[in-house]
């Protein structure tokens, strides 16, 4: 009897042995598992953390070139109008002349006539014609000026649609 209740506390405990063997052993392979689940995350993360750092890289280099065409735009306008304002100085002085000269021209073509009634009737006329050409030269100067200042705005205009365009092609 001896000998059986010392093979069942044999058998008894190889069976504890083999169970806390194979408790042992599902633990590891748990651990194991979490450990391979923590670092399928961690490297996740840091893919992501890439992923975002080259989206943020991207989007500060397209919003920095937008900001240099804009610029750019920016500059060509203010030069743009800068040159306007000088042509028009320049044709204000050219309109000034040309009325000048046309008032000299009256006045010589009124001296010459002989006839008084004539040299007066002629000389009528043709101050009445000299100021329609100063007045007319005066519009159209100003006209001028005008479509030139719309067409660097246009342009102005155009040079930001591309710039806006390019930066929402991104």
């Amino acid at each position: 009897m001896n000998s059986i209740k010392a093979h069942a506390w044999q058998l008894l405990a190889l069976t504890l042995a083999g169970l806390l063997l194979w408790q042992t052993l599902r633990l590891a392979s748990a651990e194991v598992a979490e450990a391979k689940a923590d670092q399928a995350l961690s490297t996740h993360i840091a893919t992501q953390a890439r992923l975002a750092q080259a989206e943020t890289t991207n989007k500060a280099g397209a919003l920095l070139e937008h900001a240099g065409a804009q610029q750019h735009n920016t500059h060509d306008y203010t030069q743009e109008l800068a040159a306007l304002a000088a042509s028009r100085a320049a044709d204000a002085g050219r309109i000034a002349g040309l009325q000048h000269d046309i008032r000299a021209a009256a006045t010589r073509n009124a001296q010459l006539a002989g006839d008084a009634a004539a040299c007066r009737n002629l000389a009528d006329q043709h101050e009445r014609l000299a100021a329609r050409v100063a007045e007319g030269a005066g519009v159209v100067g100003e006209l001028v000026g005008l479509v030139k200042q719309r067409d660097a705005q246009v342009m102005a205009l155009k040079g930001q649609v591309t710039a806006d365009g390019v930066l929402l092609g991104r």
